[in-house]
Order: C-alpha cells, then sequence, then structure tokens
C-alpha cells in the first residue's frame, strides 16, 4: 500500500476511535451478561466465571491494508451471588485492539446487583457499575511522512511515545424476570466522559440498550408431547437494541437447545432505516455450543451482510467459555434467569 494510502487509512481509525460512536459489541451477547447490564451481575445465583474473544474482519486485515485494520477484544468477568444479601457482585476486564494493536483500550469495572421479588411470579434486579478506562495510541508501530526521503523511502526513525487518556466511566441497568420471560434496560456512559487523546474535548456518548427474550419449553405437553422430558429441549426468541449518538442497531434472532448442545441464528441490523446510499443490514450470525457439566463452550460467525462484504472482511468470530460453581443448598433453590440457562446454572 502507497504511504498515503496508509496514513490516510491511520487518519480514519484515528477519528473512529476518537469519536467512538460506537461501543464495542459482541455478537453473543447473552453469553456476556454482565458487560450488556450490570444487573446481571449474580444472575446465576452462583460463581460464575467468563471468557470472551472477538476477532473481526480478518480478511480485511491480510489481503488489503496490513495489519491496520484488525480487531481484536479480550474480556473476562467473574460475578457471585450471596442470598443473605439478596446481593450479587460482578468484575469485568477488557482489552480491545485496533489498527494492530496501534489504538488499544483497557476497562476495568464493578458491578453490584440488588434482587428484589416484587410478586409470586417476577423478580427485579437494579444493577449499578464503575469502570476505570484507559486509551492510547502506540506511535513506534506507525510511519509519518516526515520518516521517508526522496531517496531511500523509510530512513528508519521510529517515533516513540504517543497520547494517552484514562477516566471514570458509570453505567446501570434493571432487569425484570420470570421463569420464562425477561427484560432489561441499561445506561452506559451516564457520565458521558470526555474520550479526547489530543487535549480537546470529545465526550463519550451515553448508551442506552434494550434486552428481552421468552423460552418456550417444548417439553411442555401443549407444545410437544412425545419428547424426552428429562433434557432440556427449548427453543428462545431474544433482541438487543441498542442507540449510541448518531448510531443505533438491533439484533433479533432466536436459538434452541436440545440437553448439552445450543445452536442460534441472528440478524444484525435495522433494515427499515434507510440511509441515503444503503440500507443497515450488517450482518447474519450463527451460534453453536456444547455445555459439559460446569463448563460451557460456544462459537458464533457474523456473516457480512453490508457493502463490506465487496472487499472480504472475513466475518468476525467470537469464542465464549463459560464456568459455573454452585455449591449444593439444602433450601430450595432460587428463581432462575430464563436469560440462557446454558450459561447459567
Amino acid at each position: 500500500m502507497k504511504r498515503g494510502a496508509l496514513f490516510l487509512l491511520f487518519i480514519l481509525f484515528l477519528v473512529r476511535f476518537e469519536s467512538y460512536t460506537q461501543d464495542i459489541q459482541f455478537s453473543q451477547f447473552y453469553a456476556v451478561p454482565t458487560y450488556q447490564n450490570p444487573a446481571f451481575a449474580g444472575s446465576a445465583h452462583a460463581t460464575r466465571l467468563t471468557v470472551h474473544n472477538r476477532l473481526q474482519w480478518p480478511g480485511i486485515n491480510s489481503t488489503t491494508s496490513g495489519s491496520l485494520s484488525r480487531y481484536t477484544t479480550s474480556y473476562f468477568a467473574a460475578d457471585n451471588y450471596w442470598s443473605k444479601y439478596r446481593s450479587g457482585l460482578g468484575f469485568q476486564v477488557f482489552r480491545d485492539w485496533q489498527a494492530g494493536s496501534t489504538l488499544s483500550s483497557t476497562q476495568v469495572g464493578v458491578q453490584y446487583a440488588y434482587e428484589l421479588p416484587i410478586s409470586p411470579t417476577f423478580t427485579f434486579r437494579p444493577g449499578l457499575q464503575l469502570d476505570y478506562v484507559d486509551r492510547s495510541i502506540d506511535y513506534s508501530k506507525l510511519r509519518f511522512p516526515e520518516d521517508f526521503d526522496n531517496s531511500s523511502g523509510w530512513n528508519g526513525t521510529v517515533q516513540t511515545g504517543g497520547p494517552r487518556k484514562q477516566f471514570a466511566d458509570v453505567s446501570s441497568g434493571v432487569l425484570l424476570y420470570s421463569e420464562k420471560l425477561w427484560g432489561g434496560f441499561s445506561v452506559h456512559h451516564m457520565n458521558t466522559p470526555n474520550q479526547s487523546l489530543s487535549g480537546g474535548k470529545s465526550d463519550l456518548p451515553a448508551q442506552f440498550a434494550l434486552t428481552g427474550g421468552y423460552k418456550i419449553h417444548l417439553t411442555d405437553r401443549r407444545h410437544v408431547t412425545y419428547l424426552e422430558s428429562a433434557k432440556e429441549i427449548s427453543i428462545t426468541p431474544t433482541f438487543h437494541y441498542k442507540s449510541q449518538g448518531k448510531s443505533d442497531q438491533t439484533d433479533v434472532g432466536v436459538y434452541f437447545m436440545y440437553d448439552q448442545l445450543m445452536a442460534g441464528l441472528w440478524y444484525r441490523g435495522l433494515p427499515f432505516k434507510k440511509y441515503p446510499t444503503f440500507r443497515n443490514n450488517e450482518s447474519i450470525v450463527i451460534l453453536l455450543g456444547w455445555k459439559y457439566q460446569t463448563f460451557s463452550v460456544g462459537y458464533s460467525y457474523d456473516i457480512t451482510m453490508s457493502k463490506l462484504q465487496t472487499v472480504g472482511t472475513g466475518g468476525a468470530h467470537e469464542l465464549n467459555i463459560t464456568y459455573v460453581y454452585a455449591k449444593s443448598k439444602k433450601y430450595k433453590p432460587m428463581k432462575r434467569l430464563p436469560c440462557p440457562q446454558f450459561y447459567g446454572k
């Protein structure tokens, strides 16, 4: 790639990083519940550990723009529930690399949620989250115009350092659920922190998200009478809508569970929202998952549906590993969230 085009590509990435009109999104949003809403902290009514990784657009990385276009995100979360206090406490940390690790972001956060039964059927959970965010640019991985001369090209100069920004971030959320139905609303970046890396003013806009679903147990007699009731057999339609700044998006789909196996299909976009030259159709997501005792593993792949498919993005890959440890209890277990039990107890 020519120097001018490479430098222009970096500027575009810098603009994206500086404006950050959209948070990092996971296709398996149901597998990282405390990331999407702090009210999910402790929702497994047990100790839960989650490791999640996303690799986005690896095809562009290898064919068009060197290492500048790779987006990689690694995420770890742990949460637990204390029944005596009806309280859940969570911890999460994730790191995001953009432009071949040139642009990076690290976020560490804690969450608290309180569980309040409001009727024999429904339970209400409010949650609060506080994060520390560190973002930076590494100049050593960039080449600037002054690093080149007309006779020999790059003169070997490597610039070091780069701007860095740290700030606190506040989020909150609520969750309402029964044995089959759940719905949640969250607001991230309530304090709209200044995230500018250049010393100017660039407030991170608040993100509003609404999620929900309904689990249909196919072993119920009114649905299917001949299936083996000892195994969990269910189908769950879900949706996840989020809005941030001038951007909004919806994930809608369904996952099917048969005992230890799970499969899912989702659509991401807003097909009824038309821009001047294109429609908001981003991707189709397919999922396969498997659960063994207290471990569950899920893999999903995003099939690009937008105009980016013409450049061969390679889609996006996500891998989730969740471990849940629950001590044996002598009393009646609490009402479980149906969202989804595959990643809970």
